[in-house]
């Protein structure tokens, strides 16, 4: 009995130090809208399961894909590469190491001149020629967590997101998932000249921005926000330039990359779905800072692949329908898809494989 006592004790002695240890984070309350049910566009379908994969094995965490005019395939590995996939007249696919960027490469766009623009994890941009020289900008030196997404408006002028939290771990995965409990909204959309070096921040108060992607017409840019299931809209030209709205918002799961086929449509690529009750701690920070202390201690989520999302939406906002594959059997945790020549060319955080998916765009689906 009294070994018994005494374990009593210990347990009730380490649960108070515990409640009592301060929380690695000062969480906010975030109030996510209700749950969508999928249904009408967001219907679960198989699409996806059709497309074809066409470097398994061959590149690492493919975050953000880039497809230019010849068709050529390019994306951020791992190891510090930008690896590069060219087809040849049969469609098959030869890959080469194109650029070595030393900090992971996640974020690719072409310039007007036809250059590659690299955002890195660890801070500046980059420009890399067509021979694969690397040449870098000065930027971002106020953003602690580095960029996240980079589109190239036809005058050179870069767009993307800037995380300006400071770091909660040394761990990057964890680092993520900390700041995403947050909630803190201290992230940035910002502009960056490359002629005249000038810097400045278009819209603060983000949650994780991601993917970056301008409108048609340039009329507006918008930035999907990680954490927050919605896609804000920053209006550049017209009426309403200079102030912000929801392209998308309470979005059914996280959107990741963002994609235009310059005529119109969005692509939104959706990491996984929602989890409802993350959406019940969202609006309780004490609750968050309970997960947090577990998370600290090790207690992480389990990783799942989850379901491959693709959305495709108008400049409007109107979701027009989705390409799914709901078990993640063939690709999952979709985090990029861009659209070239009648293919949806599909990449993954987590997975080592590009997948190739043929578009009927008139149909507007998958073949």
């Amino acid at each position: 009995m009294r070994a018994l006592r005494i374990t009593g004790a210990v347990v009730v002695l380490l649960g108070a130090a515990f409640l009592l240890w301060p929380s690695p984070i000062a969480s906010r309350p975030f109030h996510a809208g209700p749950l969508p049910s999928l249904e009408g566009p967001l219907v679960p379908n198989r699409v996806l399961e059709r497309c074809e994969r066409i470097s398994a094995g061959e590149i690492l965490h493919s975050d953000k894909l880039l497809v230019d005019p010849r068709g050529r395939v390019y994306a951020g590995d791992v190891s510090g590469w930008i690896l590069r996939l060219t087809p040849d007249e049969a469609g098959a696919y030869t890959l080469e190491r194109f650029a070595e960027m030393g900090g992971r490469p996640m974020e690719l766009a072409l310039g007007p001149g036809g250059q590659l623009i690299v955002a890195d994890h660890e801070g500046p941009h980059a420009t890399i020629d067509s021979a694969g020289g690397v040449r870098r900008l000065a930027t971002l030196t106020d953003s602690p967590e580095g960029t996240a997404g980079v589109a190239v408006a036809g005058d050179g002028t870069l767009y993307y997101g800037a995380h300006t939290e400071e770091p909660l771990s040394d761990d990057e995965g964890l680092a993520t998932l900390l700041h995403g409990l947050e909630a803190s909204g201290q992230s940035e959309l910002r502009a960056f000249d490359p002629q005249t070096g000038r810097e400045r921040t278009l819209v603060g108060g983000l949650y994780r921005p991601v993917g970056v992607e301008l409108s048609s017409d340039e009329e507006f840019v918008a930035v999907a926000e990680f954490f927050a299931y919605r896609v804000t809209r920053y209006w550049l030209k017209g009426p309403k330039a200079g102030t912000r709205d929801f392209l998308l918002d309470n979005l059914p799961g996280f959107p990741d990359g963002l994609a235009s086929d310059g005529e119109g449509t969005f692509f939104v690529s959706l990491a996984a779905l929602r989890d409802p009750a993350l959406d019940w701690i969202h609006a309780r920070p004490w609750a968050k800072n309970l997960v947090a202390k577990l998370m600290r201690l090790g207690l992480q989520p389990a990783p799942s692949g989850g379901a491959g999302i693709v959305l495709v939406v108008d400049e409007a906002g109107r979701i027009l329908e989705s390409f799914q594959d709901p078990e993640g059997r063939h690709v999952s945790q979709v985090t990029t898809a861009e659209l070239h020549d009648g293919s949806l060319f599909l990449g993954s955080i987590s997975g080592d494989w590009i997948a190739r998916c043929p578009v009927d765009r008139h149909a507007r689906g998958l073949q």
